[in-house]
């Protein structure tokens, strides 16, 4: 490893066992890589809502400290994987600021607390945890998958699988028929499927790439 790729790991290791000055030395380091990235090639709206760097600096608090407990190979990934995390923030609070919807979808806290997921597989320590270390692994990598899904997969997946909202509910939300909704979400599972299992196999950078995210 270069002394970069050693930096990152640490830190985020650290962070991961209860150094709370380890998250905020990361996003100190990256806030304004992150802050350009997310304020270039949005709209109006997105750009609004991320407008500050002080403000970015929060959002990246916010999907760090809710989102699974990760592992990453270097900077580079790490700042993608962050940015992309804060579109899919910003792109779905700015939907539901539009909406309305009777279903607010809260910012879901850590469930994975034994958990922490390697998308490098060379970080990996066991393929083989405790059963209940295994499920909380599942649930995480199901929940960053979910990042690349485009945003109305997201929605509909998020909204079933994690929030447990009935096909009914979700299509009185988004003015679509039940069955129409359930065909969406099973299509958008077997994609979260795929996407999980390239994750799995150490293909975050080709992921990222696919969807316009600069390293």
């Amino acid at each position: 490893m270069t002394e970069d790729e050693f930096a990152t790991v640490d830190l985020l290791r650290a962070w991961h066992g209860g150094d709370r000055a380890a998250l905020l030395a990361l996003v100190d380091r990256d806030r304004e890589w992150v802050f350009a990235r997310v304020r270039r090639g949005r709209g109006p709206l997105l750009q609004r809502d991320a407008d500050t760097i002080d403000h970015v600096q929060d959002l990246m608090l916010e999907v760090l400290e809710y989102s699974p407990r990760f592992l990453v190979r270097d900077r580079a990934q790490f700042r993608a994987l962050v940015a992309r995390m804060i579109d899919n923030l910003l792109i779905d609070g700015a939907r539901r600021a539009a909406r309305r919807p009777r279903f607010a979808s809260p910012v879901t806290a850590q469930t994975g607390q034994e958990s922490i997921v390697s998308l490098d597989p060379a970080l990996r320590v066991s393929d083989a945890p405790p059963e209940r270390a295994a499920q909380a692994e599942e649930l995480d990598w199901l929940r960053l998958g979910l990042e690349f899904l485009d945003d109305d997969e997201r929605k509909v997946v998020r909204a079933h699988r994690l929030e447990g909202r009935t096909f009914v509910e979700i299509g009185s939300e988004l003015g679509l028929e039940p069955n129409t909704v359930r065909m969406r979400c099973n299509r958008a599972v077997l994609r979260l499927a795929g996407i999980v299992r390239r994750l799995q196999s150490g293909g975050l950078d080709d992921l990222l790439a696919e969807r316009g995210e600069p390293q």
